[in-house]
């Protein structure tokens, strides 16, 4: 069987994917978690610190840090909320709406990149195996998770076996 080598190719394609997004939005000053948290923002305008935190599954710390290098930089600004003094609600500004679609072309050129010389049909079965193969692993407790929540999941699951 070609498991072994086909699990190896995965690696090496997501490693590399991975080093490559590094190396292209490093320019941009943004740090890796940055653009999850600008999305979630301008997906859900007036949300709160916590919100964005439990949605993307990370600390109140993590979501802290970010959001200050956020704001430092004008790409996110906080509002207090009407209804609620003690509350501020989060809005992504101009600045980091341009940032965003900076992103999104250089996510699109990668992605183009990566997948020149394959047809279309070739890109969908590629997307049907993944799924199937996602599918034959994932159990109850995963199968509804996010990537932000599943990377967490792992995260914590190597934690745990580091403490014991």
């Amino acid at each position: 069987m070609a498991h072994h080598e086909a699990v190896g190719a995965m690696h090496r394609l997501e490693l590399l994917r991975k080093i490559q997004t590094r190396v292209a939005i490093g320019p941009s000053g943004l740090h890796p978690g940055q653009p999850p948290m600008l999305h979630y923002i301008l997906a859900h305008p007036g949300c709160t610190q916590r919100q964005a935190a439990d949605e993307l599954d990370i600390t109140p710390a993590s979501a802290a840090a970010s959001l200050k290098r956020l704001e430092k930089a004008g790409l996110v600004a906080r509002k207090a909320d009407e209804r609620d003094a003690r509350r501020n609600c989060l809005y992504v500004t101009k600045a980091g709406k341009e940032k965003l679609e900076e992103q999104r072309r250089i996510f699109e050129a990668l992605d183009e990149k990566m997948f020149s010389g394959l047809s279309e049909e070739e890109i969908l079965s590629f997307q049907r195996t993944c799924e199937k193969m996602f599918d034959n692993l994932a159990d109850e407790s995963c199968r509804h998770l996010t990537i932000c929540k599943l990377a967490r999941r792992l995260h914590d699951d190597m934690k745990e076996e580091r403490e014991e």
